[in-house]
């Protein structure tokens, strides 16, 4: 358990970095002293129960990277971790969980996706479309490369709509085009694994 609880921290760790273009190197900040782990590191505190809470808890709102614990006391681990992730966590040994994709059994169709967030150095705007079988796989899918916050904050929308006007600053005509053509035959060749992001992010 101990160990999972450190690799689980050390991923997240590194994702939000990366998300967020922050500076320091994760591994850096894993063996680092802090205040939110009461004077110990996360390579330390993370194999225990109560570390692990904070630490997820800390990525999961974004929040400065020497909270006080006080910041995190109380706020809930599961509205940050999938069902997947929870069941290394529990008593029982891992069960398979399907993908969404597996799951929703509805027809392959083009959606599209904007997020307009502010973050704690700036704001960020994507705009993305891609093939999926449900809104709920597309949710998954944006949560698993942006966290949960930004998740949050998506508007997914079945087709393409280049009036949408983060699609009409973000997307080329050439790009809206195609994206036309997909959303009108969702199983042409054209359409097949189609995933499109672009991304634009403003310092604050």
């Amino acid at each position: 358990m101990a160990a999972n609880r450190l690799v689980y921290v050390a991923a997240e760790t590194g994702a939000r970095f990366v998300r967020e273009r922050i500076e320091i190197e994760p591994i850096d900040w894993l063996h680092r002293p802090c205040q939110l782990f009461d004077g110990k590191s996360a390579m330390d505190a993370c194999r225990h129960a109560i570390g692990f809470e904070r630490a997820i808890a800390l990525h999961g709102l974004s929040l400065g990277l020497d909270t006080s614990p006080a910041v995190v006391s109380g706020v809930p681990i599961t509205a940050f971790l999938s069902d997947h992730a929870m069941n290394y966590f529990a008593a029982s040994p891992p069960r398979r969980r399907e993908e969404p994709a597996r799951k929703d059994r509805g027809a392959p169709a083009l959606y599209s996706c904007i997020i307009s967030a502010e973050l704690d150095r700036g704001h960020i705007h994507v705009f993305g479309a891609m093939i999926a079988r449900s809104a709920s796989e597309v949710r998954f899918r944006i949560r698993q490369r942006f966290g949960p916050l930004l998740e949050d904050q998506a508007i997914v929308r079945l087709g393409f709509d280049w009036s949408e006007p983060l699609a009409c600053a973000m997307v080329s005509q050439a790009m809206a085009h195609l994206l036309m053509l997909v959303a009108e035959d969702p199983t042409s060749s054209l359409a097949e694994g189609l995933d499109f992001q672009v991304e634009q992010r403003f310092a604050s």
